[in-house]
């Protein structure tokens, strides 16, 4: 029988009554990154209820920061359940496993989270959850139309064979993983193990576990035969390990040995393990105040500072963002079987945008109209309100604003001023709809509505 049957009448309401008074989150999205059920523990993780959430997408949420990082594309992607720590914007620490649900096609269907906070002495069983290892992947090379990433990508040919332990610092976002990677493919270990550890995914107290490893019976609740550790993991390879920063006191002074003589201590051994890997650390933390305040060892800073590998933001180099709006508009066609087009003017308006997210931003903007968006163009009148960073009389003035508490009303005084401005400028409707990009049908609406 079906568990669908056994769900019937007052079952079906006790069954989601359960749910919704579970202590975990429980999140649920559908395949198109829509959020279809949510229970009532979000309200203590987002302070907003389940009906406010439900309906929305995902990018409704992360284009406003709700949450960071993000692991719903990553699980979209790879078709496999992934853990991951996260920080909410209402200071929340959350420990968020992902895992799809398929189809009798092997299609995502649904995608189920289990999002729990207060992570003290919670454990990862499954280490493929915070870590992937690539061999011999394809990676394509980074797009460098700029002269700030033409410098990036020469050092890193410079580098590509050497053993040089380096840094790479920049903005979240800025691409830094993706520049670890290629650096990796053009070495000479481009056919061994490259693992990419986030530090600021595993809890604190689970890190040097993860990280080293330990014997069998090394604390309470250890596996009975031992775990081999992340780094022995990379042996012979490359690890990368991304924000630096949120490593403890303790994880540093032991990563220190294993830069400085390629070998540690797992948790519980006497004996010490042995590596042949090369080390790529990332951060967008400023490493040295952090040490100068007394959170990061200076010991371990001297010896990463070797070579930093700073990567600019995405509004210091804006020659890179057409060729990478191309790239993923062509990715994410390919991805999903579409054929979107960006029109001429949603190109400049995305390359005037502050990009406050860089390049992860720009990735999921253009994954968000692929998906979610059913015209085959583009125009800006279906881009995310937030792209225009336009400062109008009645955004700037407060006192316009006050009292307006409806979201129609509030949007529809903006959209009246956005098209006086610009109607002021042309004074026809045939150049209103080429400035806006639109039919003049649709100007001659805009006109009729906001003007005369």
């Amino acid at each position: 029988m079906e568990n669908s049957k056994l769900i019937t009448g007052l079952e079906y309401d006790l069954f989601f009554s359960l749910i919704d008074n579970m202590y975990d989150e429980v999140l649920v999205y559908d395949n198109n990154y829509k959020i279809v059920y949510i229970n009532q523990a979000c309200s203590r993780h987002y302070s907003c209820p389940p009906d406010a959430m439900i309906g929305k997408s995902f990018f409704d949420f992360v284009d406003d920061h709700w949450w960071a990082p993000s692991i719903l594309p990553v699980v979209y992607e790879k078709k496999k359940g992934f853990a991951i720590k996260q920080g909410t914007r209402t200071n929340c620490e959350l420990l968020t496993i992902a895992v799809p649900l398929f189809d009798d096609n092997n299609e995502i269907k649904y995608v189920v989270m289990n999002v729990r906070d207060k992570l003290k002495d919670i454990e990862l069983y499954n280490p493929h959850y915070i870590f992937h290892s690539e061999i011999n992947e394809k990676i394509d090379i980074p797009i460098a139309e700029s002269e700030d990433m033409k410098h990036v990508l020469k050092l890193i040919n410079k580098m590509g064979n050497l053993e040089t332990t380096c840094i790479f610092t920049g903005e979240s976002g800025t691409g830094k993983t993706l520049i670890a990677k290629y650096m990796h493919s053009i070495g000479s270990r481009s056919n061994k193990p490259f693992v990419n550890i986030n530090c600021a995914c595993i809890p604190e107290e689970l890190i040097e576990s993860e990280l080293f490893g330990y014997t069998k019976g090394a604390f309470s609740g250890a596996s009975a035969t031992g775990k081999k550790g992340l780094i022995e993991a990379a042996d012979s390879g490359t690890l990368f390990l991304d924000e630096i920063s949120e490593l403890s006191f303790s994880a540093q002074a032991k990563l220190l040995n294993v830069i400085q003589d390629k070998e540690y201590l797992p948790i519980g051994a006497i004996k010490p393990v042995t590596v042949d890997v090369r080390i790529i650390l990332a951060t967008n933390k400023n490493l040295q105040n952090m040490v100068k305040s007394g959170t990061f060892r200076e010991d371990l800073y001297y010896r990463i500072n070797i070579i930093d590998i700073y990567i600019s933001p995405l509004r210091k180099r804006r020659t890179d963002i057409k060729p990478l709006l191309d790239y993923f508009i062509k990715f994410f066609n390919d991805k999903y079987g579409t054929n979107k087009k960006l029109t001429d003017k949603v190109i400049e308006i995305l390359i005037n945008y502050n990009w406050k997210g860089n390049v992860r931003e720009l990735k999921h903007l253009i994954e968000r109209i692929t998906v979610t968006i059913d015209s085959e163009i583009i125009d800006q009148t279906l881009l995310p309100k937030n792209v225009f960073e336009i400062e109008d009389d009645y955004i700037s003035n407060p006192d316009s604003n006050v009292g307006e508490t409806d979201y129609t009303s509030a949007m529809e005084k903006y959209e009246a001023t956005f098209v006086r401005r610009i109607y002021d400028q042309c004074s026809s409707s045939r150049k209103l709809a080429e400035q806006l990009g639109v039919s003049q049908t649709k100007a001659n609406n805009l006109i009729k509505k906001y003007i005369k």
